[in-house]
């Protein structure tokens, strides 16, 4: 009687060890043990573009542009990298030559202000810097060129997608002979803000 007893005993421990391999492969997955402590540095980037490569129409939507340029269309004038056309709907064309490309965190030269700060645009973005090579005023421009009665002499331009999801096209305009983020205190004229038509 007794080597039933044990062998009764025997199969049940095999039984519940069977039962413990069955059960271990439905275990939940392990969470891991330690915590994250280091903080997400990464940053979204955000969609920009060169400008007039993509998009050339755009509408007037500050105060600035809807009372002087109204709305705008940019063309390359012969290829990539050379001069762009700022064709304003007020009566003002601008032929413009780039010449440099700076990030809009950087210091425009007015009043230690960065270009994104002049031109109420995003920090994380590029700014074009151009030259202007002709400012063409017609009579139709009832308050003068994009400085008025003044030459426009730089411009600093920047195409980015803002946080409402719209592709937007910020312009400042510069007169006199200190060009932005040159060193000297360029004269800002206006800033002007657009959105995608």
């Amino acid at each position: 009687m007794r080597g039933f007893v044990l062998a009764v005993m025997a199969a049940l421990s095999l039984m519940a060890s069977a039962c413990d391999r069955d059960n271990e492969n439905a275990e939940a997955p392990r969470v891991r043990t330690t915590t994250i402590v280091e903080p997400e540095t990464r940053v979204d980037t955000v969609p920009q573009e060169e400008p007039a490569v993509a998009r050339t129409q755009w509408r007037a939507v500050n105060d600035a542009a809807r009372n002087i340029t109204g709305n705008l269309r940019v063309s390359l004038l012969e290829r990539r990298g050379g001069p762009l056309v700022f064709a304003f709907a007020n009566g003002v064309t601008v032929t413009a030559q780039p010449y440099r490309v700076a990030p809009a965190d950087s210091r425009s030269g007015v009043g230690g202000q960065s270009f994104a700060a002049i031109m109420g645009g995003d920090p994380r973005v590029d700014v074009y810097l151009f030259r202007v090579d002709r400012e063409n005023v017609t009579a139709s421009a009832a308050q003068g060129g994009l400085c008025g009665g003044q030459r426009t002499r730089n411009m600093a331009v920047s195409e980015f997608v803002d946080g409402s999801g719209r592709w937007v096209f910020k312009v400042a305009a510069f007169q006199g002979d200190a060009g932005p983020a040159s060193g000297a205190d360029p004269e800002l004229c206006n800033a002007f803000a657009f959105t995608a038509q």
